[in-house]
């Protein structure tokens, strides 16, 4: 089972130059964070570039991978692919502060970083909020639920132009206003 220390990067061996990291991120390590997760199954690289020079750290993060999540229409599993990248400096003070997203400060006397938080947070914000299956934009998709949406929709869609009008609009061209509607006009002042 992962553990959190198993994403520390012990910098005080390495030489000032750039080196590079590379981390799996697999369902074991997001269960580590006990937050529920919308997406299953990630098969997640995580590729860290840490240039060290004399007075800071500079980290390259890269994520890039494939997780399994619904689709907004159908409901049904499909593999998403995801990416993201980030930069983090740090620095060495007094003390330690991560409040920044871009700085860290860490102590002088510390010889490592956990980068865990890190890889995770960029993880979970490449998760897209809207999830459509392929199938459903290329248009091959035979689920029910695209039938059923379809039957219901409050759109029409033209076969000829593929151009999806609002029915409202159809409205617009009958100038006939419900005697109700009418009333309201008289409102007015």
């Amino acid at each position: 089972m992962d553990k959190i220390k198993n994403y520390n990067i012990i910098f005080t061996s390495l030489p000032l130059s750039k080196s590079d990291f590379e981390f799996e991120l697999s369902q074991s390590f997001f269960d580590l964070f006990d937050i529920e997760q919308d997406f299953e199954n990630p098969k997640i690289m995580a590729n860290i570039t840490l240039e060290k020079k004399s007075t800071m750290l500079e980290l390259k993060i890269k994520i890039k991978g494939n997780i399994t999540v619904p689709c907004d229409l159908t409901g049904e599993l499909f593999e998403q692919e995801i990416s993201n990248e980030t930069e983090l400096i740090v620095k060495f003070g007094e003390e330690y502060d991560d409040t920044d997203n871009e700085i860290w400060v860490i102590p002088r006397e510390e010889y490592q970083i956990n980068i865990a938080q890190v890889l995770y947070e960029l993880a979970s914000l490449s998760v897209p909020t809207k999830r459509i299956h392929p199938d459903v934009l290329n248009g091959d998709s035979k689920s029910d639920m695209i039938d059923l949406l379809d039957q219901y929709s409050i759109y029409e869609l033209n076969e000829n132009t593929e151009d999806i009008n609002n029915i409202e609009d159809d409205d617009d061209d009958n100038n006939e206003i419900d005697p109700r509607w009418a009333k309201l006009k008289d409102l007015k002042p």
